[in-house]
């Protein structure tokens, strides 16, 4: 156990994102930092309870019980990694319920809504000129606006959760337009943008990542690259919404091959740790700054173009006799 007074609760643990920040942890700081990973599933099937100080199995993020969980985790700095757990603890935070101790490293409640609602996102965003697919709630008369078919997508998710493509009417039936939304067919491949913003704001770091190959939604082949005209649409992001720290979105082009922004996440994705070998490590930065500590060296220059494949690991999370 470490014995430093510095200490970081990751949430949503079982995730590649959680996972990833603990190994970006370790390699920056190495046990100076005590880690205590917590997820809803139980140790033995959390790859990070065996690279983290201490785990512990807490319930949904949307369960009455959370906070009470939560508070068991004790004083520290703590760090959720999936859109559920960052809405709800930001409203934690927003109502002066978030147990006491703990300094939450995520966006405030008002950020993250309007990163989650993706209804309310694509009005922001075409407000202020930021380019965005045609949208429109779900409802029985708005696919005419779609001559050529759209996308049928949640208003509240994550990534390409849910999506699926629409021509008919028919499709919609038994659907609540409030919670569904119809968008234009975009031109692959999805794009997903990884950004750094100071806490300062002199700070703005970006790398593209074009997904060759995801399993279950993670990837695991790209293609990592930089992007004029997408960090221009980053640092506009990072500065209106606004977001500090690391987060990242998603963009596809349009027919006439210009881009549009279909998510915007606050948080890291679950494939930003594949440009830490690049020398861009995304999560320690956010975590670095949040500390006050410079992170400028941990977001070197990127040069031309990178693949990066990503292979799986084992990792013993203890046993039964």
């Amino acid at each position: 156990m470490s014995t430093s007074a510095r200490r970081l609760i990751v949430g949503a643990a079982g995730g590649a994102a959680g996972f990833g920040t603990i190994r970006s942890v370790r390699e920056r700081w190495g046990h100076s930092v005590e880690v205590i990973a917590i997820d809803t599933n139980p140790r033995e099937l959390v790859a990070a309870s065996a690279i983290a100080d201490a785990f512990l199995r807490v319930p949904p993020a949307r369960s009455r019980d959370f906070p009470a969980a939560l508070a068991t985790c004790g004083a520290g700095d703590y760090l959720p990694t999936q859109n559920d757990e960052i809405e709800v603890v930001s409203r934690l935070v927003r109502d002066g319920a978030l147990p006491p101790g703990l300094r939450v490293v995520a966006p405030p409640n008002e950020v993250v809504r309007r990163c989650i609602d993706k209804w309310e996102l694509h009005r922001w965003l075409e407000a202020r000129g930021v380019p965005t697919p045609r949208t429109a709630l779900a409802e029985a008369g708005a696919l005419s606006q779609f001559p050529d078919g759209a996308i049928l997508k949640p208003r509240n998710g994550s990534g390409g959760e849910a999506t699926a493509p629409i021509r008919t009417a028919d499709a919609l039936a038994g659907l609540a337009p409030g919670e569904w939304l119809l968008q234009e067919s975009l031109r692959g491949p999805e794009i997903a943008i990884d950004v750094f913003h100071g806490r300062s704001g002199r700070t703005l770091r970006t790398a593209c990542r074009e997904y060759l190959e995801r399993k279950a939604t993670v990837a695991t082949k790209v293609r990592i690259f930089e992007d004029r005209a997408l960090a221009e649409i980053a640092a506009r992001l990072a500065r209106e919404l606004p977001l500090t720290g690391a987060f990242m979105f998603q963009a596809m082009r349009d027919t006439a091959e210009g881009w549009r922004v279909i998510d915007v996440n606050p948080r890291i994705g679950s494939g930003t740790r594949m440009s830490a070998a690049l020398g861009l490590d995304f999560a320690a930065a956010n975590l670095g700054d949040f500390w006050g500590e410079p992170v400028e060296e941990w977001l070197g220059p990127l040069t031309g173009e990178h693949f990066v494949v990503r292979q799986y690991e084992e990792y013993v999370t203890g046993g039964r006799r």
